[in-house]
């Protein structure tokens, strides 16, 4: 018998936070002692993202077995290896064309971003004139904890990519200070992150010689 697929607010919920109220009746029509709110929209989004990311992995897990056969066929001398090479990068090529137009869906490492240790111990505030805040300009995907928080905003047409203002600063960087507007709740690549030895930050940390305005992030 096949599985009907279970929606947030199930028992089984996929990212283990707590059961979301239904705003819809078993038969279908709306709740009137509760109306949707803007978390069940984030919810329903979460769950088709979460899917689509355990899709992806367990499309890794048949791409692992796929090396391993062919591994074994190169070994007992069933298939060319040459034969091989060349008709993988063939393939290759193709297959990097055609996802150049796929969206994707990616989500940080899961740690806890509190619990971090040995943080870079950089004075940020004496070298903002210099740097510009740059880092502030670097893309990275939020974690599973991010998201649970509701304070740092991700990009809804990249998820979950962070936030980002049309200048292409965090949409958290404090257009005239620089500063992190959200430093307590800050994910954990921001925590860890350090500038000294970036080469899209500085050409030389210690004679605090930043890198040109306008060097890709």
């Amino acid at each position: 018998m096949n599985e009907r697929p279970t929606a947030p607010g199930a028992d089984d919920r996929m990212d283990g936070r707590a059961p979301v109220p239904s705003a819809v009746h078993s038969a279908g029509k709306a709740n009137p002692a509760r109306p949707v709110e803007p978390e069940d929209v984030e919810n329903g989004l979460r769950f088709g993202h979460l899917m689509a990311v355990q899709t992806k992995r367990r499309l890794n897990d048949v791409a692992a077995s796929l090396h391993a056969l062919l591994e074994t066929l190169v070994a007992q001398g069933t298939l060319s290896l040459d034969d091989y090479e060349r008709r993988r990068e063939v393939t290759k090529q193709r297959e990097v064309q055609r996802t150049q137009s796929e969206a994707l869906v990616s989500l940080g490492d899961t740690v806890d971003k509190y619990a971090a240790t040995g943080l870079p111990e950089i004075n940020c505030a004496e070298l903002r004139p210099l740097c510009k805040s740059r880092c502030c300009t670097l893309k990275f995907s939020l974690s599973i904890q991010d998201l649970d928080e509701r304070v740092v905003r991700w990009d809804y047409s990249r998820p979950y990519q962070i936030a980002s203002r049309p200048d292409g600063y965090c949409v958290h960087c404090d257009a005239e200070k620089g500063a992190c507007q959200v430093y307590q709740q800050r994910p954990a690549v921001c925590r860890t992150y350090d500038c000294r030895k970036d080469s899209r930050i500085w050409l030389d940390f210690d004679k605090r010689i930043p890198a040109p305005e306008g060097r890709s992030p």
